[in-house]
């Protein structure tokens, strides 16, 4: 079974919910790696096409991966208070194996990925988080299976 392609990215926003495969196409995926995961109280008009598709593209670079193994989840509208404040904030989740398993990697990929956020978003540094999962291969379901035996 082959899935779709995906060319219309707001069609699949489902109650401020965003679930984005890269170019391979929604439900069945190229790759199951790596997983990005983005929750805001930003409405969801803040994460048009363009802003998903240099999301997609800047943490692909940034973790030395292709486009069409990212997976992208947006949760947009929720209730979040961080530091004491609900103004606007980011919480972004990086789950990877093999390059989120130093503290100097993350550090790296912090500070560049801190960069495309503050600018896309207009958020000040300390109005973001990232949280960085070091993954297993047996930790990641594919195909029946775990990447492991792939």
């Amino acid at each position: 079974m082959q899935a779709a392609a995906i060319t219309d990215y707001k069609s699949h926003f489902v109650n401020g919910h965003f679930n984005y495969c890269g170019e391979a196409g929604i439900g069945i995926c190229a790759t199951i790696m790596p997983f990005i995961d983005l929750e805001s109280n930003l409405p969801a008009s803040k994460f048009t096409d363009e802003f998903l598709k240099k999301l997609c593209s800047t943490t692909a670079s940034v973790l030395g991966k292709p486009e069409d193994r990212m997976n992208l989840s947006v949760k947009s509208g929720l209730a979040m208070l961080m530091a004491g404040s609900t103004a606007p904030c980011v919480i972004l989740c990086i789950s990877a194996i093999g390059v989120t398993d130093t503290a100097e990697k993350n550090k790296e990929h912090s500070a560049k990925i801190f960069n495309f956020l503050t600018g896309e978003l207009g958020l000040s540094e300390d109005r973001i988080v990232i949280r960085f999962y070091p993954l297993e291969p047996w930790q990641v379901g594919k195909k029946g299976t775990v990447m492991s035996f792939l």
